[in-house]
């Protein structure tokens, strides 16, 4: 899918997390690298005051969302969050319980594309179900999708990865479609099953070496594996 820059918003955090190098060593140059690769201009880029309290993180997204769609003729086709991730809920505030402010804000075109370049967001609440390709149900990922479809966003997609590793080259990246449907679904896919091999390791070396790690989430799953 071929993207609009000046339609694509971008959030990372602006603080370290104490005397690590999160934001400046991983967060901000991806977020950088993401928005060159894509003509994306930087006014599209928020970096979020991440010592600030939840709530007020939670409002500094939801006005940046607000100042982008106003100033993004068409509206915003893609989001980009690049921060840390819990599973349910990532470092900006919003989790499971609120997810439906965001979706809210984000919900103006029915295929809205939604990266989650954080950690655990498509895991899902049993461990079982995580070892199998099609998973997810219950973890952030889920639940956003979930929320766009609720508000109209019924062909939207979110991608975000299921386990811990690094922002953009970790391979376990798990897909949630909107497939049409005003409710959502259960879960999502593997857009590359750990198990399939030597695909497998094609995908995990491409996402280190190449430009992939940047333009998977607006390639078809067939595309994806065409390319490797």
């Amino acid at each position: 899918m071929e993207m609009d820059g000046k339609r694509i918003l971008i959030f990372a955090p602006r603080r370290n997390t104490g005397s690590k190098k999160d934001a400046t060593g991983a967060f901000q140059p991806e977020a950088g690298a993401f928005a060159k690769r894509h003509g994306i201009p930087k006014r599209r880029i928020v970096l979020v005051d991440n010592a600030m309290s939840k709530p007020a993180m939670r409002k500094e997204v939801l006005a940046g969302i607000e100042t982008a769609k106003a100033d993004a003729e068409g509206g915003l086709c893609a989001l980009a969050f690049f921060c840390h991730g819990m599973g349910q809920s990532i470092q900006f505030g919003f989790d499971t319980g609120n997810v439906s402010r965001l979706a809210s804000a984000i919900a103006g075109r029915k295929d809205v594309i939604v990266v989650l370049y954080a950690c655990n967001t498509a895991k899902g609440i049993t461990t079982a179900e995580d070892l199998a390709g099609f998973g997810g149900d219950g973890g952030f990922a889920d639940g956003l999708r979930d929320a766009l479809c609720r508000n109209g966003a019924v062909d939207c997609q979110v991608d975000a990865h299921t386990t811990a590793g690094h922002t953009t080259m970790n391979p376990y990246v798990r897909r949630f479609e909107g497939m049409g449907s005003t409710v959502g679904g259960a879960g999502g896919f593997y857009i590359l099953s750990p198990t399939t091999k030597p695909l497998w390791k094609k995908w995990r070396d491409a996402l280190r070496s190449t430009n992939l790690r940047y333009d998977f989430p607006f390639m078809s799953v067939a595309d994806i594996h065409a390319a490797l």
